[in-house]
């Protein structure tokens, strides 16, 4: 294999298309899937596979027969790439700048991962007109709402910790469930 390269590279060196596409065959995919697996787009590894073997083939005069070729053509490829994702990481864009599509020129519009002040307000009136109607249940009620929402207790760790039968737990959440949803029935944010 490795006097196969050989022969190869020295017709290279001498201008043999043949010889060029012979190596450019043997590689292309062992290259390409090198390429691949580093930058995980196929269309940027198509084109840096193909440029990696424009810098091998330009460089063969510095190419050492002791090393394989196989061997300096994958650390080209592998500098290359690194090279390249170097470089993608590099790149910033102003969020201020237009994208150029094929409609024509678009502005990011880009959304505040913040809650609005009227959103923090809403949820806080929310929340206290909760607070208020859980306060207006019946206490049997409003105990196990909040051993159940409150302190995450299942229904079985309720009906243990109250003393009371399982079933008895499953009615009476229902209940202040209902009881809950009438009260907040009238509530608007």
């Amino acid at each position: 294999m490795k006097k196969e390269d050989l022969l190869l590279v020295e017709r290279c060196k001498g201008g043999d298309q043949i010889a060029y596409g012979q190596l450019v065959r043997k590689y292309q995919n062992s290259v390409y899937n090198l390429c691949r697996k580093m930058v995980r787009n196929p269309e940027e590894a198509r084109d840096l596979a193909q440029e990696a073997f424009v810098k091998t083939f330009a460089a063969l005069d510095r190419y050492d027969p002791v090393y394989a070729f196989s061997s300096w053509l994958f650390k080209i490829t592998s500098n290359l790439c690194i090279d390249h994702i170097r470089k993608q990481r590099m790149r910033l864009l102003s969020i201020d700048d237009p994208l150029e599509g094929e409609e024509g020129v678009v502005f990011r519009e880009l959304s505040d991962p913040q809650r609005q002040p009227d959103q923090v307000s809403e949820d806080s009136e929310l929340r206290e007109a909760i607070r208020a109607a859980v306060d207006r249940l019946p206490e049997h009620y409003r105990v196990i709402l909040i051993l159940r929402h409150q302190e995450q207790l299942s229904y079985e760790e309720i009906a243990t910790s109250l003393g009371i039968p399982l079933g008895t737990v499953k009615a009476r959440i229902h209940r202040a469930r209902e009881g809950l949803k009438g009260a907040l029935a009238a509530y608007a944010p």
